[in-house]
């Protein structure tokens, strides 16, 4: 079921986010904020799918959350080598980071809700059936 929501945010993130860019370099008519738009929006995405491994790999054992922590601080550390290394190229712009970042926080947030909102009514169908019962 998990894995239905992860294909989800998947693909509308593959498919809104190069949307977003070409958007966004008609608007801006600038190559640089189009670029950090799909550097947000995949930096984000790649951070969403590794929090998803750890938690399902590490969930109830011993030591889970240092060791989605530990995992996270070495992701942080990466993301920002990654984007310091972009910023003396001179690719940075935070404007376009921050739109890629959002689209897929509103996205991953979305489809979790419609996930739990899914999961009720299941819930409720299930409980009054058990009632009639």
């Amino acid at each position: 079921m998990e894995k239905e929501v992860i294909k989800k945010i998947n693909r509308q993130t593959l498919i809104i986010v190069p949307i977003l860019a070409g958007l966004s370099y008609l608007i801006w008519q600038d190559w640089i904020v189009s670029f950090n738009v799909v550097l947000g929006g995949f930096i984000s995405w790649f951070s969403l799918r590794e929090l998803a491994w750890a938690v399902k790999k590490f969930f109830g054992k011993p030591m889970f959350q240092l060791t989605v922590i530990g995992l996270s601080y070495i992701k942080l550390g990466a993301i920002f080598l990654f984007l310091w290394f972009f910023a003396i190229k001179g690719l940075f712009n935070i404007k376009g980071l921050l739109i890629g970042f959002l689209v897929i926080l509103v996205v991953s947030a979305k489809e979790a809700y419609l996930y739990i909102k899914k999961q009720k009514i299941e819930e409720t169908a299930v409980a009054s059936d058990e009632k009639k019962e």
